[in-house]
């Protein structure tokens, strides 16, 4: 990796994210490679940040009957949120302001009051630098908050890892590693996102009380009539909140016990293909599965109206509030166009910021209680050390055991109920289960102790390990020289597109189109839902094929596959298609609608406009084209790099006993936080040039509202009615169209999930295999590889008194480019005989 200019970079390119302009450019003209990715600072590594958050853990362990791990969380980023939510309060307060210049703008064209008319100009100013200054403000706060978050989750990430290496053994029964994937997965991943709206909880009744005192003075008494309909909207909206708390909590249980068994099925995925369970397995899942949609679509659809009551909100929250002054004192202009403005500023704050605040805290403090209570859940106990022994010394013990059970208790990895065990010197332990973990031969010779060429060399000796080296390198050479070109047209394909477009995916692309149109054509409060409907069955049918292609891939395909990585499409992307595709869908298509409705409007009342919203709208769609380049590939490296995290979590509980019995658990660790760096590297440089992107645009809008600002003010004459709306639509374009922008970044993003679940669709099956492998050569005749099977047992009434099994001239490849590890091997197996094969019987 490359030092980051991040270092050495000055106060102003970081206010403006300049120094992400390298990578950008780098992105822009070619493919990224993990190489050109900037190593993260130090005081966001893994190592760093683990230790700070343990030492607060052990601390709050120490010093409490109760301990709260949300405690332990405030010591170490309380004061750096408490800044970043203090810029995000003036940032928002700046939004309060912007009206009343505004309504000061719009009485200087007022026939009555032209002494004012000279201060215009200067007043357009002021509204032009408020803009400014809530950009300055805005972005450096959010991208602060959103560091915080990421900061917290790789804490969080290193301190379950570390206490799932402690778990006694009779806690590790109880817990599966779909339960873990799950925990790492979907809880922790709320912090990195949901961080910056928490601090609405209080800025949004702090902005509203603001508001309020401003409308009161434009409108008196009937100003809380508007607020009285958001209040209501508010109430209707925590009743749905609450619905979907309940659907999402019982939903939670059924996507758990879903994962757990699809966690299952692939760690023993070769023992469902010896028994041909595929389809029973297929069933159970899909069976948890349909109990799950159901009330995914139920979440689904509370969250749809609790969307939608945003949008449809803001005329009656207007009327209701102008209408009672203005039928018993009249209404000015002036009031009604700051009225709109003020009311847009408190719709957002009371429809959308203080529920999505509520929501991520309720979120984030469910997800640390849960955290809490997996890392006070039992250790294990080391054996005590005794120097006056040189042998396991068993005293008093009593113990129900077996075989294997005595083993484990000698280990300490299970406890007697009475009696003490002591031992002195190293422990040895061979696992009855084959166990290796990722990396080289050498890694696993070597198992993080120091290096010693003698023991290594003997080592790979003794295992004979030298012929199969020399085959390795051969194999490969050969591989290299037979297909020089694949690897450059798999490439090539694969930078191609965001979304992968084959044969079986063209149906469900087009699904998607067919229910956005659905959506366009469709009028009325009900038009969204067709496109929710839509993207959930997308959802269910992209999960089925997912699982049949997964359970009927050839074991040449699964091994070469990391469990990690299968059980991070079935959770984490499943999860983007079921809870975050359809929403964000539906809210960028109305942002969209609402932005070209205000820009129309506004070019139809001045067409002089119009010459500035094509430049802009141009610079909109170059910027994004050139920063999605880049975005593209910096997120296919963060989920490159994701998966190598749940991978060696799988590993390490695989192989737990043996990395205790050796007391390997600090050089898991440091594998662990390794990965974890490197998905930190790429996950900071995203929210870096994701924010680079975002201020970029801001900037675009702050130039055209000064241009639509100044154009109004020297075009329009005595016409304040023309102005109020210019102005008034300027506005909301500027707050609705980066909204706007910022969801087509995040649809772009989750399709992202919708290409990676494709490949796994993709894969080739063994039924397409089979159905190759049997079809007639040119000459008329069977392929070499056949399977003749007995026609006489499919017959009703007819049960086989006797089994025989002849093999003949088998070669089989755990993959196809692999050595074999049998070759040219027959043999027969009579009916009654009984043939052992290192770890299977066969009768």
């Amino acid at each position: 990796m490359q030092r980051s200019p991040l270092e050495q970079a000055s106060v102003i390119s970081k206010l403006f994210f300049s120094w992400t302009g390298p990578i950008l450019w780098k992105g822009y003209k070619q493919r990224l490679e993990l190489s050109d990715i900037y190593q993260i600072p130090s005081a966001d590594s893994a190592d760093n940040l683990s230790e700070i958050l343990e030492r607060e853990w052990d601390r709050e362990l120490a010093s409490k009957k109760n301990p709260k791990l949300i405690n332990a969380l405030r010591r170490c980023f309380f004061w750096r949120f408490m800044f970043y939510g203090i810029l995000l309060y003036l940032g928002e307060v700046t939004k309060a302001v912007q009206p009343l210049l505004l309504g000061r703008i719009i009485a200087s064209y007022d026939p009555d009051n032209k002494v004012e008319r000279s201060i215009a100009i200067y007043l357009g100013i002021g509204l032009c630098l408020l803009f400014i200054l809530r950009m300055l403000l805005l972005h450096p706060a959010i991208f602060g908050l959103h560091h915080i978050g990421m900061q917290m989750r790789i804490a969080l990430f290193s301190l379950i890892y570390k206490k799932t290496l402690k778990l006694s053994s009779r806690v590790l029964d109880k817990i599966s590693i779909g339960q873990l994937v799950s925990l790492l997965s979907n809880n922790l991943n709320k912090f990195d996102e949901g961080l910056a709206l928490a601090h609405f909880v209080w800025i949004a009744p702090l902005q509203v009380a603001l508001l309020m005192g401003l409308l009161w003075d434009l409108l008196q008494a009937s100003a809380f009539c508007g607020l009285a309909v958001l209040i209501v909207l508010s109430i209707f909206q925590a009743g749905l909140g609450r619905m979907m708390m309940k659907y999402r909590d019982q939903r939670a249980g059924k996507i758990n016990e879903r994962l757990v068994i699809t966690s299952e099925v692939i760690e023993n995925i070769q023992s469902v293909k010896a028994y041909c369970w595929e389809e029973a397995m297929e069933k159970m899942i899909e069976n948890l599965r349909q109990t799950e949609l159901k009330l995914t679509r139920k979440a689904a659809y509370v969250r749809y109206f609790n969307s939608s009551a945003f949008f449809f909100s803001g005329f009656f929250v207007v009327f209701l509030s102008v209408l009672p002054h203005a039928l018993s004192k009249g209404v000015i202009l002036r009031k009604i166009f700051t009225t709109i403005s003020f009311c847009i500023v408190l719709r957002m704050a009371v429809t959308r910021q203080f529920p999505w605040a509520v929501q991520t805290w309720y979120d984030s403090l469910g997800a640390i209680n849960k955290i809490q209570d997996f890392l006070q859940k039992q250790e294990y106990k080391t054996l005590e050390y005794n120097l006056t022994t040189t042998e396991v010394v068993m005293e008093n013990v009593t113990a129900f055991w077996e075989e294997t059970s005595l083993l484990m208790m000698i280990m300490g990895e299970l406890e007697p109920s009475e009696g003490k065990i002591r031992h002195s010197g190293r422990i040895s332990f061979c696992s009855q289960f084959s166990w290796i973990m990722p990396g080289t031969i050498k890694e696993n010779i070597i198992f993080g102790v120091s290096y010693d060429e003698y023991r290594y060399r003997s080592v790979i000796k003794a295992c004979q390990l030298e012929e199969v080296a020399v085959s390795l390198v051969v194999l490969w050479i050969l591989k290299k020289k037979s297909t020089p070109d694949k690897g450059n047209s798999t490439a090539s394909t694969n930078n191609s597109s965001p979304v992968i477009i084959t044969k079986t995916s063209e149906f469900y692309v087009f699904y998607i189109y067919v229910g956005v149109a659905d959506t366009l054509l469709a009028l009325g409060f009900f038009r969204g839902l067709p496109l929710v409907h839509s993207l959930i069955t997308v959802s269910k049918n992209l999960h089925h094929k997912m699982l049949h292609s997964v359970l009927h891939a050839p074991m040449s395909t699964l091994n070469m596959l990391k469990a990690g990585g299968i059980l991070n499409r079935f959770s984490k992307d499943i999860a983007i298609l079921d809870d975050l595709l359809p929403l964000t869908i539906f809210d960028f298509i109305q942002l969209v609608l609402i932005v070209i409705g205000a820009v129309a409007v506004v070019s139809v009342l001045e067409p002089y406009i119009l010459l500035a919203t094509v430049p802009v709208i141009a610079a909109f769609v170059l910027l994004r084209a050139y920063f999605l380049h880049t975005s593209q590939q910096l997120k296919q490296l963060e989920s490159e790099g994701r998966s190598p995290i749940f991978t060696h979590l799988v590993t390490s509980l695989k192989g737990l006993w043996t990395l205790r019995a050796f007391g390997r658990q600090p050089y898991f660790e440091t594998l662990f936080h390794k990965a974890l760096n490197l998905h930190t590297a790429n996950w900071f440089l995203y929210l870096s040039t994701l924010r680079w992107f975002q201020m970029r645009i801001e900037m675009i809008f702050v130039i055209f509202f000064i241009a639509v600002t100044f154009i109004s003010i020297l075009t329009t004459g005595d016409g304040e009615g023309t102005v109020g709306i210019v102005l008034t639509l300027a506005m909301n374009i500027m707050s609705t169209l980066q909204w706007a922008v910022n969801s087509s970044i995040d649809v772009d993003s989750l399709m992202r999930s919708v290409s990676r679940v494709f490949k796994f669709i993709d894969m080739q099956t063994e039924e397409s295999i089979s159905t190759k492998s049997r079809k007639l050569s040119k000459d008329g005749q069977l392929s070499k590889v056949m399977i003749i099977e007995n026609q006489h047992a499919k017959k009703d009434g007819i049960w086989p008194s006797g089994g025989q099994m002849i093999v003949k001239d088998l070669t089989a490849k755990y993959i196809d480019s692999g050595n074999a590890i049998l070759e040219n091997i027959s043999f027969s197996i009579s009916p009654g005989q009984r043939v052992r094969f290192q770890h299977c019987l066969l009768f």
